[in-house]
């Protein structure tokens, strides 16, 4: 006799019921497959450690700045300066600065191109214990004022561009149009700042500068071993007040010592990983949480088919005890079949999990980090490995304990089919059911909440109109457009020929876009009369170039006064600003009490005169208050703080086709200069949607597993009604016999779905005020409980419901009782 093997008695069992193993198959394939996949990002972007020497020391260095209301603001020279002479705690700090140049070859052998480049300090490389794959980094000598024009690039440039070169050391690249060498190549593993950084360049700080300027540069230390966080956030708040010695000044006719009373500087240090993932750690938890949520459905969905089978074997498995099967290897059947099944899923399940992986990837925010990193490895093999080990137990304890706790013989006495179910063989069933039920609810309102909220941003007006306007990016480089004059001379030329293209109805330029991160250039503004800058610091506002055009192109409405003039006529003394602005600094939103009235913008003198006010703005986000915003002239004049812009925006409203405006204009850019690339171009609707890319993500996503919970809970609803008409055949063929009308039968049985998804939607509602507080910081104008989104998800849930106990209902009430009572 062959020994009893529990594996090969199980696959065979299942081999007997192919319709019961391919749904738990094909149920947990779900489950198990979405948990890898999202366990894939999470544990590449929130776990795993950076790939940095000793990352748990390094920091992000950042201030809070309460009273004029800057928060996380970044570092001054003089700051940086402080720090890492003073600073006992930290072995090092670098700071660094991201965005973009035009490179080129100097032989003119590939097209010019605008590419991602990093500003950084020497120490930067060494500070993050990253060796190069080829060459060196920078020097301490390569890093100050007029220093060599050296550079490092990343791996895939390298291989692109340079196929690889093994001389590439020497090499040279033209950025901004100077001539400049490649010292190095860093490995593709090193994504700092970010993953799309192509070049590094020396950051050139001067300590000898008499104003270091404002909050500019981003920056990352390293903590001696064994000092904590707060213990160098301490040290640095001890040693920042000494910054007033060695720097007196931080601008023109402003104090050190006035700002640190005014602005009241505050030291923010975080761990490095902490600083790179931010705010996109809540909508990675909140991924996960909904992949835990689909997977707890999932498990109990299973169970149910499992108490089913187990229900439906109920004399065989008396027969198995009777014949001397004792209750272990029973019980081990039931957790081998499981087993079995999960394996099989898990299999299926890496599968789905890898092409899952690349759409989420693909559909990703483009501001999620270390998005490069995520990809299948031996972790997430072993966490879907371990994820099915607890699986196949979950869904077996259920029947195993109930045959443990039952009367191993009871199937012999219990008579044939269609015998009435007790209650206590339908209450493990019901609550398992009323669990989808519930699970099904929060998925439902969550991301019925996150559509509200979606909806609500999408009817924001945002100051501007994005239908229609096509934007492109240009930036002049200095040593060819080395003037005021002809860097005016070649933005009005272009524009003159940019407003003749087809469909083109309005062109204008502008050194910032609403909704786009960078040029953000904030700075005090003083109103003439009302602050001394030498006594007080006035609110910060955000400043920008723009020309005439600009404003009707991006559908900006005119509130009060006057446009500017043409480039070539335009006075550099003038400004238009937002009705924010006019609020905060005029105090009159109207702005008509603004024109003709004069500021100072530190940190330098220069007056100018208000002609125009337009309406605000919301420039950072959607979700936040319009910005204060000042537009400074594009022009050729001496007496301006900014102008003019040499990177501007190509803005062009077009009642034609977007892409194909943007097309022309590229070619119009190309026309005029063919060594200038053009770069970043995109439509104001795709910044508008790449803005709210975050919370289309948690929405899709939440979306989907409210729609794989809702069928899942369903299903089982309905599995387990359709259940119970079949083990109440008989008692039905009596009512039926005895005088029921099929109708009452049916809404008899049809009450039994409804209240197991009423208790259902009362644990619902329960763990609904639980998860609240973790939706609220992607909702806007919507309340975590919101009564509208919760019944709607509840009347949703019912009639699905409904639906489910309906079908096995109505088979009940045609039952035929002369069928019913001669199969017993």
């Amino acid at each position: 006799m062959k020994p009893w093997s529990p594996i090969s008695y199980a696959v065979r069992s299942l081999r007997r019921a192919p319709g019961f193993s391919l749904a738990v198959v094909a149920t947990l394939t779900i489950g198990i497959g979405s948990a890898a996949a999202i366990f894939a990002v999470v544990d590449a972007v929130l776990l795993r450690p950076l790939p940095y020497g000793h990352p748990e020391q390094l920091i992000g260095a950042w201030h809070d700045l309460p009273p004029i209301g800057l928060m996380k603001a970044q570092q001054t020279t003089g700051t940086y300066y402080t720090y890492k002479r003073l600073a006992r705690t930290i072995s090092g700090i670098a700071t660094y600065n991201s965005g973009s140049a035009n490179v080129s070859d100097p032989d003119g052998r590939v097209e010019p191109d605008r590419l991602p480049v990093a500003w950084v300090t020497a120490n930067l490389f060494p500070l993050l214990e990253v060796n190069p794959l080829v060459g060196r980094t920078f020097t301490q000598a390569e890093d100050v004022k007029d220093g060599p024009q050296v550079a490092v690039i990343s791996e895939g440039l390298w291989r692109t561009r340079f196929g690889g070169d093994p001389n590439i050391v020497g090499k040279k690249l033209s950025i901004f149009e100077k001539s400049t060498e490649i010292v190095g190549v860093m490995p593709g593993s090193f994504t700092f700042p970010n993953a799309t950084t192509k070049i590094w360049v020396p950051q050139r700080h001067d300590p000898k500068d008499p104003y270091p300027g404002g909050f500019n540069h981003s920056a990352i230390a390293r903590l001696k071993p064994g000092v904590t966080v707060a213990d160098a956030e301490r040290d640095f708040a001890s040693v920042l007040p000494r910054m007033v010695d060695m720097f007196p000044t931080v601008a023109p006719g402003v104090t050190t010592q006035l700002l640190m009373d005014q602005a009241k500087p505050r030291p923010r240090l975080y761990p490095l990983r902490d600083d790179i993932v931010g705010e996109a750690s809540k909508t990675l938890w909140m991924v996960a949480a909904a992949a835990l949520l689909v997977l707890l459905v999932t498990c109990a969905n299973v169970a149910n088919l499992l108490l089913v089978r187990a229900d439906g074997r109920h004399r065989e498995l008396s027969v198995r005890a009777a014949l001397g099967a004792g209750r272990t290897r029973v019980v081990a059947h039931f957790l081998t079949e499981a087993a079995v099944l999960a394996g099989i899923s898990a299999g299926f399940g890496l599968v789905a999990a890898t092409f899952a992986l690349r759409a989420l990837v693909a559909a990703g925010p483009a501001q999620l980090p270390r998005l490069s990193e995520v990809g299948m490895d031996w972790r997430v093999a072993v966490f879907t490995l371990v994820v099915t080990a607890i699986v196949a137990v979950a869904c077996s304890a259920i029947p195993a304990i109930r045959f443990l706790r039952g009367d191993a013989l009871s199937g012999l006495r219990d008579g044939g089919r269609g015998g009435t179910a007790g209650a206590s063989r339908q209450r493990a069933r019901g609550v398992l059911v009323a669990a989808q039920m519930a699970f099904a609810l929060v998925a439902l309102v969550a991301s019925g909440l996150l559509l509200r909220s979606f909806q609500r941003l999408h009817s924001v007006q945002p100051g501007f109109r994005p239908d229609g306007v096509a934007t492109v990016w240009v930036s002049l480089p200095q040593t060819r457009y080395k003037t005021d004059t002809s860097v005016v001379r070649f933005y009005a030329n272009l524009a003159e020929r940019a407003k003749h293209l087809p469909g083109v109805t309005a062109f204008g330029l502008s050194s910032r876009l609403p909704l786009q991160n960078g040029s953000m250039d904030q700075d005090p503004l003083l109103v003439e009369g009302q602050w001394d800058p030498s006594k007080k610091l006035g609110s910060l506002h955000l400043y920008g170039v723009a020309d005439a055009g600009y404003f009707t192109a991006m559908g900006m409405q005119l509130v009060s006064g006057r446009m500017f003039d043409r480039m070539e006529n335009q006075r550099g003394d003038e400004a238009i600003i937002s009705s924010e602005t006019a609020r905060i600094a005029f105090g009159d939103s109207t702005g008509r009490s603004a024109i003709g009235k004069r500021f100072q913008v530190l940190p330098k003198g220069f007056y100018h005169t208000v002609i125009g006010v337009v309406r605000s703005a919301r420039d950072t986000s959607l979700f936040g208050a319009p910005t204060p915003s000042v537009y400074m002239p594009e022009s050729v004049s001496p007496d301006t703080l900014y102008g003019p812009g040499w990177r501007m925006a190509l803005v062009a409203r077009t009642t034609g086709d977007v892409a194909a405006t943007t097309r022309s204009l590229r070619q119009l850019v190309r026309e005029l200069d063919p060594a200038l690339p053009t770069f970043d171009a995109k439509s104001m609707e795709t910044t508008v949607s790449e803005s709210l890319a975050r919370l289309s993500f948690t929405m899709i996503m939440l979306g989907v597993a409210a729609g794989v919970t809702l069928a899942l809970g369903v299903v089982g609803l309905y599995g387990v009604i359709a259940y119970i008409v079949t083990l109440r055949t008989r008692e039905l063929g009596v009512r039926i016999a005895l005088g029921a009308q099929p109708a009452s039968v049916a809404v008899m049985v049809a009450r039994q779905g409804l209240a197991l998804s009423a208790f259902g939607i009362v644990a619902g509602v329960v763990l609904l005020t639980i998860v609240g507080r973790f939706v609220r910081s992607f909702l806007f104008e919507v309340a975590p409980m919101d009564p509208t989104t919760i019944a709607a998800a509840t009347v949703l849930l019912a009639l699905f419901a409904l639906l489910a106990s309906w079908i096995p209902a109505r088979r009940a009430s045609m039952v035929d009782p002369t069928e019913a009572l001669r199969s017993d």
